[in-house]
């Protein structure tokens, strides 16, 4: 637990791309308490001025929609210079968990659930869309983000439509050019993977996905990456074949709102909703308030236990504090004491904000590392492989005074970098490749800061970067940046489980055994493999019984080595005599001790 301003901070719930979501409790007088939502931006954002215009955005049109079906805001506030949002807190779980608990169990999802959860959605959608119309100024707010994991559905059997802060309405402060993206790239509807302008018809195309998925418990397109998926919903392309398990009583209806010309879609969610609970279709009825309680309170049984027990526990905590007013005396146990508040400093506005990160570079506080150590001790090699091997998503720090770099991973695999160096900003990167010119360079910079933009959207905007080019270039340069940590001799690192990406994207098609072996093959110091294996040049080499990762691609003279050393269990010092190329043999061996390939025998071990 730990104070933020009224709020006590209670445990996190999400991370997401610009801020944290906690479980908070608000104290009021006589013994009165409150579970709230607290949604706080992250540190390393708050000069990117982008950012803050989406943050407020959020709360303001959020604050306007008072819907049961909608999550409600109640403050948009700031605590030493930290701005967030106080929000209704729903006790459940979004609709991805529920999905993902189902498929553990191998359980179908009800079709009568799914009926509901679209008609509960269309009807805060329906809210949202025709918000302002009875006063004559409709503010034609689209969602643009309707997608499972901002989709709750509470113990109660409560259904409720969260997280505006991508929506589009007419007084945002932060507005999208034509031709930008925004949302999860699988529930995107064409136009908007097309860039092209939208309307309410593109928040029933998506909510169209998350039924067809919701039924399915399988993905809706199969293309191999994002991009290959952001282009067949840009041009329309479905694999029918995924929808033949879909029920066919309910098949009209999906049809209806995946339809590729918004104009052949729903016209409104009204309608849609009247769709999906038409009693004579022929499939499930939809779900009522308490199966939908029942359903979610048999299969969450557990979680729901803890929560109540924490409520306990917080709640003997906070008694334990003098009332308001009095002098606060020591500090209740459990709960960490903040800082006094201090005087608010005058906010400079730059244009290109200044490195930012420290060690550990986390946003969130109360997050500890998985696991951390001594590069000087452990090499990136096998902690990437480790990583990997656990199918970890997370983000990996890596420090050297004064750079600091931060790789993010999705199920072990890198999908984004950031650094505080300027040599590694994306535009520096295309111009030293000579994929931009310098004056282009210093157009997008301009044009990027008088509207807001990421560079790598301006670049879009701008038409200066196709987005296939955009894609390629862009994982060139990561995988540039993870490929220079190899030449890092020193330094630390930790490991912060759950934790995404502070910039939303195309995530990039990136193998971690890949980047070892080039990084153990092409950058890493011939001296540190040295010193790593002197100690056993006359040890027996023993092929681990685990096998080699299937995306460790050798090269062809790697591969030959490599039978020789399984085939005649020598040492290193009698492979490097037949071999007689001591670097190629003294990388290959360190590559695959550090992936778990080779071992080490005693000399009294062979037999």
């Amino acid at each position: 637990m730990r104070r933020f301003g009224k709020y006590v901070l209670v445990g996190r719930i999400s991370s997401g791309g610009m801020a944290d979501v906690y479980r908070a409790r608000v104290v009021g007088i006589r013994g009165f308490s409150k579970s709230v939502a607290i949604k706080r931006i992250f540190p390393h954002l708050l000069e990117r001025q982008r950012f803050l215009r989406m943050f407020t955005d959020e709360a303001k049109i959020a604050s306007r929609l008072v819907h049961p079906n909608i999550v409600q805001i109640y403050e948009l506030g700031e605590d030493r210079g930290v701005p967030y949002i106080a929000m209704e807190y729903v006790p459940g779980r979004d609709l991805f968990l529920v999905v993902q608990r189902l498929a553990r169990a191998r359980e179908a999802f009800p079709v009568g659930l799914a009926r509901r959860v679209v008609a509960e959605v269309c009807s805060g959608l329906d809210h949202a869309h025709r918000f302002g119309v009875t006063e004559g100024t409709p503010q034609e707010i689209v969602h643009r983000d309707v997608s499972p994991r901002n989709v709750l559905i509470g113990w109660s059997g409560e259904i409720k439509l969260t997280d505006f802060g991508v929506a589009r309405a007419r007084d945002r402060e932060e507005h999208t050019e034509h031709g930008l993206i925004k949302g999860k790239i699988r529930y995107l509807s064409p136009e908007a993977a097309a860039g092209r302008e939208l309307d309410r018809r593109s928040d029933l195309f998506s909510l169209g996905v998350v039924l067809a998925e919701m039924v399915l418990m399988a993905p809706l397109h199969a293309e191999p990456n994002d991009l290959a998926v952001l282009m067949a919903i840009r041009d329309g392309k479905l694999d029918l074949d995924r929808l033949k398990a879909f029920p066919g009583g309910l098949r009209p209806v999906l049809d209806h709102a995946l339809a590729t010309d918004p104009a052949e879609r729903f016209p409104s969610a009204a309608e849609f909703r009247a769709a999906i609970l038409d009693p004579q279709l022929d499939c499930e009825p939809p779900y009522t308030d308490e199966q939908t309680e029942s359903f979610m309170r048999q299969r969450f049984a557990e979680e729901i236990e803890r929560e109540i027990a924490r409520d306990r526990e917080v709640d003997a905590i906070l008694a334990a504090e003098p009332p308001s007013g009095e002098s606060p005396g020591p500090t209740p146990p459990g709960v960490a004491a903040g800082p006094a508040r201090a005087a608010a400093a005058p906010r400079v506005v730059r244009t290109l904000p200044p490195p930012r990160f420290s060690f550990p570079a986390t946003p969130v506080e109360e997050v500890s590392p998985a696991f951390e150590g001594s590069l000087a001790v452990d090499s990136l090699a096998g902690v990437l492989h480790r990583l990997s091997v656990d199918r970890a998503t997370g983000r990996l720090d890596l420090v050297r005074e004064p750079l600091v770099k931060s790789v993010f991973l999705e199920l072990g695999d890198p999908v984004f970098i950031v650094s505080n160096s300027s040599a590694e900003l994306f535009g520096e990167h295309l111009v030293a490749r000579g994929l931009l010119s310098a004056k282009e360079h210093s157009a997008t910079m301009d044009f990027a800061a008088s509207k807001g933009l990421r560079f790598s959207e301006a670049l879009l905007s701008l038409q200066i970067l196709a987005p296939h080019q955009l894609y390629r270039y862009l994982g060139e340069q990561v995988r540039d940046r993870i490929l220079e940590l190899f030449t890092w001799t020193a330094g630390r690192y930790a490991f912060f489980p759950g934790l995404e990406p502070p910039e939303l994207g195309i995530p990039l098609d990136l193998k971690a055994h890949e980047l070892i072996h080039e990084g153990v093959s092409e950058r890493l110091p011939l001296a540190t493999i040295r010193r790593a294996l002197d100690g056993h040049l006359r040890q027996p080499l023993a092929v681990s019984v685990n096998g080699r990762p299937d995306s460790l691609r050798l090269s062809g003279r790697e591969q030959r080595l490599l039978r020789v050393i399984e085939s005649d269990a020598g040492s290193i010092a009698d492979v490097i005599r037949r071999e007689r190329d001591e670097e190629q043999v003294l990388r290959l061996i360190y590559l695959m001790q550090e992936t778990g390939c080779l071992t080490f025998r005693e000399a009294e071990d062979m037999p």
